[in-house]
């Protein structure tokens, strides 16, 4: 099948890939371009939201291609692995998924959806585009995200590259040529920036909620939180007033 970006995002606007697939077969890590964007055994693409604000307000998981709902699970909360108190994710660490099939042993798996906002029903036939659920949560995970994954007879394949064995060199991929244009590699992104009262943790940009500084504020913090950056990288900022010159 030819496959269509599976959510109602913006890659580098957003939405970002966190991790693709890890083709290393060893202990090793390697993504389709050869990079680390990936982790140990991972078997799927990470499109991942900035943070829980945006997943809030409901971000849209599609289908990638033709089918029919043949697998759901829709009950597991939604909260991070991390948090206190937690509940086990054994057995369920996709959280809220769908898998469709599309026939000839293709099939697609799309994970972490929050809890009640899958719109299909087991058996259900589904057209590229059309809504599964919601970006959530649930499962094994830290942050909000849709984990996609392409199977053919229940092997992992990756859509960027489904010749086995073979990395680095372009290869066709299982994209349409859409999706395969909203996907450019890009090592490292910026998930949030913006300015505070004083510093901020990882876990307040997760929330999304840092209150702007107001005139009388006694520090203006600026901040950025960025993925898939290596030893060695630099990052420039620049700060610029409301007429657009260049402060600092």
């Amino acid at each position: 099948p030819k496959l269509a970006f599976p959510m109602a995002c913006v890659p580098g606007r957003s939405c970002e890939i966190q991790h693709y697939v890890d083709r290393d077969p060893g202990p090793g890590v390697r993504d389709y371009r050869c990079g680390v964007q990936t982790y140990e055994g991972h078997n799927g693409i990470d499109i991942r939201v900035p943070d829980m604000t945006a997943q809030r307000r409901g971000v849209d998981v599609l289908a990638a291609a033709p089918g029919r709902a043949s697998r759901l699970r829709g009950g597991v909360a939604d909260i991070s692995i991390r948090a206190p108190g937690a509940p086990a994710v054994a057995n369920q660490e996709c959280g809220n998924g769908v898998v469709v099939d599309h026939g000839d042993g293709w099939e697609t798996q799309y994970c972490h959806m929050a809890r009640g906002s899958l719109r299909v029903k087991q058996g259900d036939a589904v057209v590229a585009g059309a809504p599964l659920g919601r970006v959530g949560l649930s499962g094994n995970t830290e942050f909000p995200h849709l984990h996609f994954t392409v199977r053919r007879a229940g092997v992992v394949v990756d859509p960027f590259a489904p010749t086995p064995g073979a990395a680095c060199g372009v290869q066709a991929g299982l994209w349409t040529a859409q999706a395969q244009g909203a996907m450019t590699y890009r090592q490292g992104a910026v998930l949030n920036a913006g300015f505070a009262t004083g510093p901020v943790s990882l876990e307040q940009a997760e929330t999304g909620e840092i209150a702007a500084p107001g005139r009388t504020a006694p520090w203006m913090v600026i901040y950025v939180r960025s993925i898939g950056l290596q030893a060695g990288d630099e990052t420039e900022m620049d700060l610029r007033g409301p007429d657009g010159a260049s402060l600092a």
